[in-house]
């Protein structure tokens, strides 16, 4: 996780780094504070993956007065008290309103081409991506019918239209690239075919 000012960035449990922007949280916090929140501001911009389990629990130890568990950064209990941060009574860590984004192991490049437009569009996706989350940031960005059209690739030699797998990501699809050529090679390609219905845009 990291702060920076108000950001926060955690790898824990995932195999990407998460970042938090905390602006509402401490907004929501100022007729509130405590030293807990001096503590967690003090830690703006840093990774506190270090601090928490793989299953993105808070790391805990025992005290040495009361024999209890303790966890090993209290700003992690911290959580929203009104309803201005929309996530009353939740640690920050476990609140998906304050997620992000995320750094990826590497970023990758692809060509999406609507075959219904002709239009060829380069995006730079994380490799650990699904072909959802691509969809998703596609329509976004570029094509709010993004859902209405079947996202293919073409496999065995560009001879045939194979069904991508959503929940997979690139790699998983047959989709990989060359990152270790000396050629240059162009980008994984999804081919965009238009189902005509509107409603699952």
């Amino acid at each position: 996780m990291r702060l920076s000012p108000t950001i926060a960035r955690m790898t824990a449990g995932w195999s990407y780094t998460r970042m938090f922007d905390l602006t509402p949280m401490i907004k929501d916090r100022i007729d509130h504070w405590n030293r807990n929140m001096d503590y967690l501001m003090a830690h703006a911009g840093k990774d506190l993956s270090h601090l928490f389990h793989e299953n993105g629990e808070p790391r805990t130890e025992i005290s040495p007065s009361s024999g209890h568990p303790r966890v090993l950064f209290p700003p992690i209990l911290e959580v929203a008290i009104s309803d201005f941060a929309r996530s009353k009574h939740a640690m920050w860590s476990q609140d998906n309103f304050y997620h992000i984004g995320r750094i990826t192991r590497r970023a990758r490049r692809l060509r999406i081409i609507n075959t219904l437009t002709a239009k060829v569009q380069f995006m730079n996706v994380c490799d650990e991506d699904s072909i959802y989350d691509i969809q998703q940031k596609y329509k976004a960005r570029y094509n709010h019918h993004a859902g209405s059209y079947e996202w293919r690739k073409f496999s065995n030699g560009a001879k045939y239209c194979g069904v991508l797998n959503l929940n997979g990501n690139l790699d998983e699809n047959g989709l990989t690239d060359a990152e270790e050529s000396d050629v240059e090679l162009p980008p994984p390609s999804i081919w965009l075919y238009y189902t005509d219905d509107l409603t699952i845009a």
